[in-house]
Parts: C-alpha cells; sequence; structure tokens
C-alpha cells in the first residue's frame, strides 16, 4: 500500500459519520473539477473515469440519506443527487459543460456546509446529521 493510500485509509477510519460526509463531498469537488477540466480538453477517458467517480460517490451518498430522521432535509438531499445525476450523464452525452459549473459550485458549497457542522462539537454534530446515516 502506497503512502497516499495509507493516508486516505487512516482518514477514513479515524473520521466522524458527518467527517465521512465531508470525505465524499471533497472527493466528489475532486473529482469534478477534473471531469471538467477533461470535457473542456476532449479528453474522453479522464472525463469518463472522473464522472463515473461522482456518480459512484453520489450512489454512496443516497445510500446514507436516512429519510425518517431526516425528514425534508434528507429529501431535498434526494432531489440534489438525483438532478446532479442527470446533469452529469447529459453533459457526458453532449460533450457540453451544460450546468457542469453549477453543479460544481453548489457541490462546493454543500462541502463548505458539512466542513461547519464537522467543526461544531460533537453535541452539535450530532444534531445536525439527522439527514444521513453515515
Amino acid at each position: 500500500m502506497d503512502a497516499a493510500a495509507a493516508y486516505r485509509r487512516r482518514a477514513i477510519e479515524g473520521a466522524t459519520p458527518i467527517g465521512l460526509i465531508v470525505l465524499l463531498y471533497q472527493a466528489a469537488v475532486l473529482e469534478l473539477r477534473k471531469g471538467v477540466t477533461a470535457l473542456e480538453a476532449r479528453d474522453i477517458e479522464v472525463r469518463t473515469n472522473a464522472f463515473r467517480r461522482v456518480l459512484a460517490i453520489i450512489g454512496e451518498l443516497k445510500r446514507v440519506l436516512d429519510f425518517d430522521q431526516g425528514g425534508e432535509v434528507a429529501r431535498n438531499f434526494a432531489r440534489f443527487y438525483y438532478l446532479s445525476e442527470r446533469i452529469l450523464l447529459d453533459c457526458s452525452v453532449r460533450q457540453e459543460l451544460g450546468q457542469l459549473p453549477e453543479l460544481l459550485e453548489q457541490f462546493e458549497r454543500i462541502l463548505d456546509a458539512w466542513r461547519q457542522v464537522d467543526a461544531r462539537p460533537a453535541p452539535a454534530r450530532a444534531r445536525m446529521s439527522v439527514a444521513c446515516q453515515a
């Protein structure tokens, strides 16, 4: 195992449930950026791999939604994830940027919000994590 993989593994193993969500959003933002750059450069292989990874991350984010405890917040995230998947697939098929810059911006905003939640003391984090069961 290389040093980067070992570091990622330790980060995941030591993360709080909210911290895991942060890690997923960080990876999604990174891969979205790669995909946008590859789309602009017409690099089909990099674009396809980046978007495939983003779709896998979205799948994991959808999997941890807790509709019983999260209620409307969880339903809003589900709608956002569905729309994100549609945008990614549409832009990939059309090989156009379309709404990707706006989607990337939304992921970055949500990532910032989850980082703020993760930085709060444990009792406040627990109250804020009702939308997911990570």
